[in-house]
């Protein structure tokens, strides 16, 4: 899984690049999948998770081949945009602004970002539902899972809100994605590793 994130969050980097035509977003965009790539080693070794385990029976589902790829991209979405406002907050207080490029193309891009993984992970979430009442005799059980889910997705849309219908600019959007980003941490790692539920198949 944090293969798969690493891949996506880097090839929805890659594509935004080459459509604005700009690398200097490149580090920051590194850093979160240098941390991924921490947490695979640190799992690997100080873990000993040294063999992949067989699926449990509950995700045998052509579904998972739908709701995962799904999540993961807006996960990297997410990622990506909070990586963004990092370099949107320092550029508007004058660090490393003349590297960066100008504040109107890195809020356009974390904009797109958003909305790009808000789509994603709302088609995730309803396949997931759907997965759900195939699996376990319900849409929506109100899971530690489900829950975060919901909650990152109330996030997101209220960005979206705040940018497309009241028309907000700026740092507080910068902001509030960059906080984006530990809330969906917490919906896709915390969850797994402290609480538990239909989804602890998942715990790590």
């Amino acid at each position: 899984m944090f293969v798969l994130f690493c891949l996506i969050t880097a090839m929805m980097y890659l594509y935004y690049e080459a459509r604005y035509q700009t690398r200097q977003m490149g580090a920051f965009v590194l850093l979160v999948i240098s941390a991924a790539v921490g947490f695979i080693l640190w799992y690997t070794f100080d873990r000993g998770a040294h063999e992949i385990q067989p699926l449990v029976p509950a995700l045998k589902s052509w579904w998972m081949k739908l709701h995962v790829p799904a999540n993961f991209i807006g996960y990297g979405s997410f990622s990506l945009s909070a990586m963004l406002g990092v370099g949107y907050l320092l550029a508007e207080r004058g660090i490393l602004a003349s590297r960066l490029p100008k504040l109107e193309i890195i809020d356009d891009m974390m904009y797109k970002a958003i909305a790009i993984g808000f789509v994603f992970f709302t088609i995730a979430t309803i396949l997931g539902a759907m997965w759900a009442a195939e699996a376990w005799g319900g849409y929506w059980s109100w899971d530690p899972k489900e829950t975060w889910a919901l909650i990152v997705w109330l996030n997101y849309a209220a960005w979206l809100h705040i940018r497309l219908v009241k028309g907000l600019r700026g740092p507080m959007l910068a902001w509030w994605a960059v906080i984006g980003l530990f809330v969906t941490t917490f919906a896709f790692l915390g969850v797994n590793m402290f609480l538990s539920g239909l989804h602890s198949y998942g715990e790590l």
